[in-house]
């Protein structure tokens, strides 16, 4: 397992509240396993105080633009190496 820095950007960064988090993993996609378990755990603990408390959508792969030390990343599948800073960013769209 690699251990990556990943940084969330736009509505990501907003409805998940997490901004960076380091993480150790093999893949890319595993990355996404891991911040939904994390939003699961911290959705669970704030829901106690505030039953109004709405779920965020799970982070999926095919919802966020992800770049890998500043490249385009195209699978889901692709390898992670030590040290490298992974960004998710929401898709822009507009009306």
């Amino acid at each position: 397992m690699a251990e990556v820095k990943v940084k969330l950007f736009g509505v990501l960064r907003v409805d998940t509240h997490i901004a960076d988090e380091t993480i150790e993993a093999d893949r890319v996609s595993d990355i996404f396993t891991i911040l939904n378990e994390r939003v699961d755990k911290v959705y669970a603990e704030n829901k106690k105080a505030d039953p109004s408390l709405v779920h965020p959508d799970t982070l999926s792969f095919k919802d966020a633009i992800v770049y890998i030390n500043g490249e385009r990343c195209s699978s889901k599948k692709t390898k992670l190496s030590e040290g490298d800073e992974v960004w998710l960013m929401s898709p822009a769209s507009g009306g």
